[in-house]
């Protein structure tokens, strides 16, 4: 068990905390939503661990659709470009990029100060790449440390030697427009909405070279800026406030060109003020007791000449379960949760931007919409097929209301490609339930069905396969376990599709179970099970998930 240290890390005008564990001696900052065919950033932080060490050397191996652009030293003193180099590792037989930072120059570091590295890359992946990275702490000419993380999210393939993995999404072709804050714009939305405990700010935020403040929360009954949140120069994201206490649990960097999720929330019952970025706790304030928050006004503005900053999908969620609702409707411009409800939403659109002004609603001025690049996507058609007595009866509903324009059904007998079989024009005020029925196939090949939804501008979206085989719809729907790579908890995810007796087992390579994680009746639904591989050796594990019916496996990689 490694011990909980919490460090000052100092940049800036800013001092902030964040807690790493004692065996670490850099903390890694790899943006979550990378749009495909762009740069992007990603920034490591570490700092003169050892007294001794004049040199830190670092080595980048980044796959071949991957480029080094260049490298940014900052501290607390200056900021400078160090170059970078090609050298061969003979441990690990490649030729790396190696920069070197000059622990004795005295110039740029204080004693015991902390650094960053910007690293700015260009891909040209439209799906994941990896860059391998390792570090040397070098005195005297010789190692006396190397680069320690014990991160999960950080794969060590080696001892020491790390693999970031970069995953990119595509810009969707409906994608709609995007608010953009160059200097002295801004747009101010009142928060004039009852609810019973928990209000939700939520939107999403991409930066350029922005340092400075982008949001402030301001007190209507006073005119006075309570919060404000802000990106620094080292792009960190921060929270401040000029009476209360502001606890900001971890920094998020902000890579230019990245998106990133914006949730801020009001709970009256507490008194309390979360914010959190892509889902995870950034700060947490205690706000007065004085403090109406039905009478807050969200001010986004831009008040310098360099840099610029968009948001999309901004939305004021009233909630009344956790927060996994929101984070699970993210990505998609309609809000689907029972349980909480949506009191504003915005997409900027000319025509709403005008509307919501007129009614007074918001304010706003000088403000440009273009077009926006969010990780906003429709939601796909959700098919179910049932088995009747010479027929298949494929239904299916959800998917992106506005813009469908018709649907169609395609199916695949054994190894053959999809083919039309059916279509349906799409009802775009409503929702409603679709239905197709279609012959069962002579063959005894095992069927697929899938909809594809046709958008009213010409783009497509395809909802998952429903596979059918024997006379009997597939009955689970496996997913890949998360985190992985893991260490040492993952957990595994599936649906089942009826209620059945149900196995989940976990082997190695070798075939040997290593853990029964469930084994009896489930109804229908979805379940995640845990799974811990405290005492299991790291490498790759398979497991499976067995029905009367069908049996599914996945494999799963434990990296300690």
């Amino acid at each position: 068990m490694f011990k909980l240290l919490n460090i000052i890390v100092h940049f800036w005008p800013l001092l902030f905390t964040f807690s790493i564990n004692a065996q670490d001696n850099f903390k890694m900052f790899i943006p979550e939503y990378i749009p495909v065919g762009g740069s992007f950033e990603i920034s490591l932080i570490s700092s003169k661990s050892f007294s001794e060490a004049e040199k830190l050397d670092i080595y980048l191996l980044p796959d071949f659709s991957l480029a080094i652009d260049r490298i940014e030293l900052k501290t607390d003193i200056r900021e400078s470009k160090i170059p970078v180099t090609n050298e061969f590792l003979d441990d690990y037989s490649e030729i790396y990029k190696k920069v070197s930072v000059d622990l004795t120059d005295s110039i740029t570091f204080s004693p015991e100060s902390f650094f960053q590295l910007i690293i700015h890359l260009n891909s040209d992946r439209i799906n994941l790449n990896s860059m391998k990275i390792y570090g040397e702490f070098i005195a005297n000419g010789e190692v006396i440390a190397n680069l320690e993380n014990v991160d999960d999210n950080l794969m060590s393939i080696r001892p020491n030697l790390y693999n970031l993995v970069f995953n990119y999404f595509e810009k969707y072709p409906t994608a709609e427009l995007a608010a953009s804050f160059m200097q002295n714009y801004y747009l101010n939305i009142p928060l004039v909405y009852d609810f019973d405990e928990i209000l939700v700010a939520e939107f999403w935020l991409k930066s350029e070279n922005l340092n400075s403040s982008f949001l402030e929360i301001v007190n209507g009954e006073t005119n006075r800026v309570e919060y404000y949140l802000s990106i620094n120069e080292n792009q960190i994201l921060l929270i401040n406030s000029k009476s209360d206490e502001v606890l900001q649990r971890s920094p998020f960097f902000i890579s230019s060109n990245c998106w990133y999720h914006i949730n801020i929330i009001f709970d009256k019952s507490k008194s309390e003020i979360l914010i959190l970025c892509n889902g995870s706790e950034f700060s947490n304030i205690k706000s007065h007791n004085y403090l109406a928050y039905n009478n807050l006004l969200l001010h986004f503005g831009n008040d310098k000449s360099s840099g610029v900053f968009n948001i999309d999908q901004f939305r004021l969620i009233s909630l009344n379960d956790s927060i996994s609702g929101i984070t699970n409707n993210r990505n998609y411009p309609e809000y689907l949760d029972e349980n909480s409800e949506v009191v504003f939403q915005i997409h900027f659109s000319d025509d709403e931007m005008i509307n919501l002004f007129e009614r007074k609603i918001i304010s706003y001025e000088r403000l440009k919409l273009v077009k926006s690049d969010a990780p906003i996507y429709p939601r796909a058609p959700e098919v179910d097929v049932k088995l009747l007595s010479n027929f298949f009866e494929i239904t299916w509903k959800g998917g992106d209301l506005r813009n469908a324009y018709q649907y169609i059904l395609e199916r695949a007998i054994g190894n053959g490609g999809f083919k039309e079989v059916g279509r349906e024009a799409a009802n775009s005020f409503e929702e409603k339930e679709y239905s197709l029925i279609t012959e069962i196939p002579q063959q005894p090949e095992i069927v697929y069905f899938r909809i594809k939804q046709i958008n009213k501008d010409g783009s497509k979206i395809t909802s998952d396969v429903v596979k059918i085989g024997q006379g009997t719809v597939e009955d689970v729907m496996l997913g890949q376990n998360y985190p992985n790579p893991f260490n040492p908890k993952t957990v595994i995810e599936f649906e089942l599709l009826q209620d059945t007796e149900v196995e989940v087992k976990v082997f190695n390579l070798a075939g040997k179970e290593v853990a029964l994680l469930h084994e009896g009746f489930l109804n229908k639904g979805i379940y995640q099970f845990e799974f811990d591989a405290e005492g299991l050796s790291s490498g790759i594990y398979v497991y499976q998930v067995n029905t009367p019916f069908s049996s599914q496996t996945r494999k799963m990689i434990f990296a300690k």
